[in-house]
Formats: C-alpha cells, structure tokens, sequence
C-alpha cells in the first residue's frame, strides 16, 4: 500500500490536535461575525478553517495564534494581518465634530420616528 505525501508542518501531530481543540470551541468566524457549520465539508466556501492570526508567509508559527474562519473570509483575507472589521467605528467618536452635542441626540430620534 501506498503512503500518502506528507505535507511539511500541516501534517505535525500538535497542530491537528491545536485545530481540533478549536474547532470544539469555536464556531463563530472572527472575521465577519457569522456562525459557521463545522458539519460542511471542507471544500465548501463556508466550511470551518483555522486562521492564522500572524500568517505563516510574514514569519507566523504553525502553532502560533489560531481563531475561527469560514472558508471564503480566510482566503479574502489572505496573508493580511488586519481584519476590516476591527477599523469600523466602536463609539459615536465617527460622527463629525461640527455637530453641536445637545443635536446628536435629537437627530438620531428624528431617524426613528419616520
């Protein structure tokens, strides 16, 4: 019988077993915030992946930092460090500052009454 080519580190006992632990854990995909379905086969677009944080082509660790992905989130992102999501706005600090502080309010309940 024939042996199957090893692939250099994605075979390493360690790194499936880091894998593994995370997919148990984790089924929501850091990069866009959707849930994935870990029972899709892995060539499906939304299937489960393990992404590295730091990629391995810019000197990241095959056991280095791992966190949820679907398939087609990781591979948009490719060898990026940053995720787009973690530059959209977290506060009210993106409204302009010309916007006098007792209208913000006011404006926003304007929106929700039509």
């Amino acid at each position: 019988m024939r042996r199957r080519k090893r692939r250099p580190g994605l075979d390493d006992r360690q790194y499936r077993k880091a894998r593994d632990r995370l997919r148990s854990r984790s089924q929501v995909c850091h990069i866009c915030g959707g849930t994935i379905d870990v029972s899709l086969p892995y060539t499906d677009a939304r299937s489960w992946t393990a992404d590295h944080i730091i990629p391995r082509s810019k000197g990241g660790h095959l056991l280095g930092e791992m966190k949820a992905a679907h398939r087609d989130c990781n591979s948009r992102r490719g060898n990026r460090t940053e995720v787009r999501e973690d530059k959209l706005p977290t506060s009210r600090s993106w409204l302009p500052s010309s916007v006098p502080e007792g209208t913000r309010d006011s404006a926003r309940s304007k929106g929700r009454q039509r």
